[in-house]
């Protein structure tokens, strides 16, 4: 008895968690107006930037962030495509932190006229994928908004 009530348990999570995006709410990017963008140098040629994404957990229970795929934009250019492995335990109704690092072509972003004092359309869309104990799901993620640059260099 104690099996059959074992398996019972473990489907009915496993469809609570699987089901549609009505029980695991998508995490809600609250970045700030002012966003900080640290550019940096990895080698002596190639610089690159940083951006810390601030999310918040909607749902009612806590889940691990497992990893993410993200396509970003700065108003029209293309700033590049972000793999994210890094793993953080997110809990119930929390604000986390993701940190972002890309490598963009400045020369062409340079080239663009985008006028960097003034606020700039930032989006992004792409995957995350998160995990309740043994079961794991990918969903899809975008965002669009304007925001003023805090550009620091180090």
């Amino acid at each position: 008895m104690k099996k059959i009530t074992r398996i019972f348990a473990a489907g009915l999570i496993m469809t609570i968690f699987f089901s549609g995006c009505t029980l695991f709410k998508t995490p809600e990017a609250r970045l700030p107006k002012k966003l900080g963008v640290r550019i940096f140098n990895i080698t002596p040629e190639r610089a690159a930037m940083k951006v810390e994404g601030i999310y918040y957990n909607p749902n009612s229970f806590g889940f691990t962030f497992k990893s993410g795929d993200l396509d970003l934009m700065l108003d029209t250019f293309y700033l590049g495509h972000v793999h994210l492995d890094t793993i953080i335990r997110v809990p119930a109704h929390a604000l986390f932190t993701i940190p972002v690092v890309l490598q963009p072509d400045f020369n062409k972003l340079g080239q663009t006229g985008i006028n960097l004092n003034d606020s700039v359309c930032i989006s992004f869309k792409g995957t995350m994928k998160g995990s309740v104990g043994w079961f794991s799901r990918t969903i899809e993620i975008k965002y669009e908004g304007r925001h003023y640059l805090d550009l620091q260099m180090n």
